[in-house]
């Protein structure tokens, strides 16, 4: 069983000249380069019984931008050629179309490391300016014999030879697994070796969804934000391309500021008009300044790109990045003509936010830009991110308002831990298990990383023991779960440096792993600095946990037990009086007060110990004997924790 560490744990520190994340707002735009691998092997008639990829490659083939240059291979035992890797035009469109029925689920084998290489068997050729991407889908691991040593081999010089060649060529490749037993490990390697996006397609009926947002990172365009259904066309827009998904299913329209209605059977000649499953695209030439309306009930990930010489020109930030101590940022800039706007009239006008969503909670950030009074002598924005300083998968939306017009850029970004931890079972031995650590952020420099395991054994004995690199970038820890009852709790600490020479530490989740499931009982963190290693706990017959200090806010803690004690003893001061004059001079009763309970508050790492271990005092006072008619209360009860 894998175990991937839990989202949001604190930032850690690693140099920014690995791991850039600020460009200019003025770069010229790269041309993409995307190179579509499409796995056809026979699981596939389970996970996708209907075919679906087939639609969504249809749509693709239309979102391919004129200055765009893309290829598409189909993979199983071997590798096919679907649409050959060229510049794209209408005819390369169409050559391609009449392919598709090609995407079948007949093949024998998923032989995804051929089918990388072959895809990208050009690097050495790769035009200037191109920024090159490959989409994966796939529903499977790594599959291409009978015998588990030629799997096991053709994975390793997947990970050992082609993904480094690809990183060294800046090539980012994203990942999108149409199966639960797809490799998760592998794809999410491959996306974060190369800055991609990993996704999952829960449903084929998602796959959509899916491949739109890897190819918006791999071909990024300008849009018009969507109101509702109305958008806002200007007098700069040449041409508008508006892809609306289904979400009822039923056919839709298209109003034009004229008060016309467009449909798939009755437009314009300024129209182009393709409808495929569940989505329609349609492309506008010189279209009507004004506000426009789409009848439909529209789905998620609809939109409308724009060519304009009126533009929002955005730095994007890496696809994948690693959590790290500082805050990532975009730099904003409307370009007119190609050049910066910096009229302060007309960007006094202007209105700049960004909207984040995290994808794992629907947690959502609106942050503004340009809020000072004076807008910026060059025209240029900044605008921090600081959300993304904690792991998880973030849409971006970067909006501009100047009152006549709109503009928006959209992003996704995965933020990924540096590390993860994961808990594998040894085969043919039930109680063993190996926890392994591994550095997932490859700009790491894992030979100069020092990895202790901090180890609570199942008796309640503490201790640490400094790991070996066992294989690149990993550690490995083996555990006995057979032993006295077989639960662990163990975390590791890392201190080391980045390949630039910056130093960090930090420190995994807290994993408790028995002989049944393992869990994260603990979020991962970084530390502010490298700690001295406590001394070992010696061995005892009856082992305790040290107690640990107190925290200062203990005091504030513990005013409901003196509250307690004290409301307890006044009660049976009150209930004394009254048994002496029942007993009618008998001469004394005894009211005892209860011992002030001193026990520890547990840290997270070292649990309250349980009744039958020794070292826990017990709260209750001695008896007080009272007449039958009086209430027997216990005086600690209402000081008990």
């Amino acid at each position: 069983m894998r175990l991937f560490p839990r989202l949001f744990a604190l930032p850690w520190l690693l140099a920014a000249a690995l791991n850039p994340v600020v460009g200019r707002a003025d770069d010229t735009a790269s041309h993409p380069d995307v190179r579509v691998l499409i796995d056809v092997s026979g699981s596939m008639k389970q996970n996708d019984p209907h075919n679906l990829r087939r639609p969504a490659l249809d749509l693709l083939l239309n979102l391919f931008p004129g200055n765009a240059t893309a290829g598409v291979w189909t993979f199983g035992q071997g590798v096919d050629v679907l649409a050959p890797h060229r510049a794209v035009n209408d005819a390369w469109r169409a050559a391609a179309r009449g392919r598709i029925g090609r995407i079948t689920s007949n093949s024998l084998y998923t032989n995804i490391p051929e089918a990388l290489a072959r895809a990208t068997d050009d690097l050495d050729r790769i035009e200037p300016g191109a920024r090159v991407s490959v989409i994966l889908l796939t529903d499977g691991m790594v599959d291409v014999a009978k015998a588990p040593e030629a799997n096991a081999a053709a994975r390793a010089r997947l990970l050992d030879e082609i993904l480094p060649r690809l990183r060294r060529a800046g090539v980012i490749v994203h990942t999108v697994a149409l199966s639960p037993s797809a490799d998760r490990e592998l794809l999410e390697r491959l996306a974060g070796d190369t800055q991609g996006l990993f996704a999952v397609a829960e449903t084929a009926e998602e796959l959509n969804r899916v491949f739109l947002q890897a190819f918006d990172a791999a071909a990024p365009a300008e849009q018009v934000p969507l109101a509702g259904n109305r958008f806002l066309v200007d007098s700069s827009i040449d041409e508008l391309t508006a892809l609306v998904f289904h979400a009822d299913g039923k056919p839709l329209a298209l109003e034009s500021p004229d008060h016309q209605r467009h449909s798939f059977g009755a437009h314009g000649d300024d129209m182009r008009w393709f409808q495929g499953r569940g989505f329609d695209l349609i492309t506008v030439k010189k279209p009507f300044e004004g506000e426009w309306n789409v009848v439909a009930e529209l789905g998620p990930g609809s939109r409308v790109t724009i060519l304009s010489n009126l533009s929002l020109n955005t730095s994007r930030l890496p696809d994948g990045l690693f959590v790290d101590g500082a805050a990532p940022a975009l730099d904003l800039a409307l370009n007119q003509q190609g050049e910066v706007v910096t009229d302060p009239a007309l960007l006094k006008l202007l209105t700049l936010g960004v909207d984040v969503r995290r994808q794992q909670d629907g947690r959502t950030w609106h942050l503004d830009a340009g809020a000072a009074a004076a807008p910026p002598a060059d025209g240029r924005y900044r605008i921090e991110l600081p959300m993304l300083q904690e792991a998880g998968t973030y849409d971006i939306a970067v909006n501009a308002d100047g009152k006549t017009f709109q503009r928006s850029q959209r992003q996704t970004v995965a933020v990924r831990l540096p590390f993860e931890t994961r808990v594998d079972a040894v085969a043919d031995k039930p109680a063993q298990r190996v926890v392994a650590l591994f550095a997932r952020n490859p700009a790491i420099d894992a030979e100069h990383c020092v990895v202790t395991a901090q180890i609570k054994a199942p008796d309640g004995q503490f201790s640490r023991q400094t790991l070996t690199a066992s294989a690149p970038r990993e550690w490995r820890l083996p555990l006995d779960t057979g032993e006295a009852g077989g639960r662990f709790e163990l975390s590791f600490t890392v201190e080391g440096r980045d390949q630039a020479g910056a130093a960090f530490n930090w420190r995994s989740e807290t994993i408790a792993v028995g002989s049944g499931e393992s869990q994260v009982i603990a979020p991962a963190a970084a530390l502010p600095e490298p700690a001295p290693a406590p001394a070992v706990q010696p061995a005892k017959a009856e082992p305790q946990p040290p107690a640990p200090q107190q925290p200062a806010a203990a005091p504030a803690r513990r005013w409901p037990l003196y509250l307690g004690l004290a409301l307890g003893n006044l009660l049976l001061l009150g209930l004394g009086v009254v048994a002496f004059r029942l007993i009618m001079g008998s001469g004394k009763s005894d009211v005892l007060e209860a011992g002030d309970d001193d026990e520890e508050i547990p840290t997270l790492t070292e649990p309250a110990p349980s009744p039958t271990r020794p070292g826990r005092r017990g709260a209750k006072g001695p008896a007080l004997e009272l007449p039958d008619d009086a209430i027997d209360i216990d005086p600690t009860a209402s000081g008990r924790r």
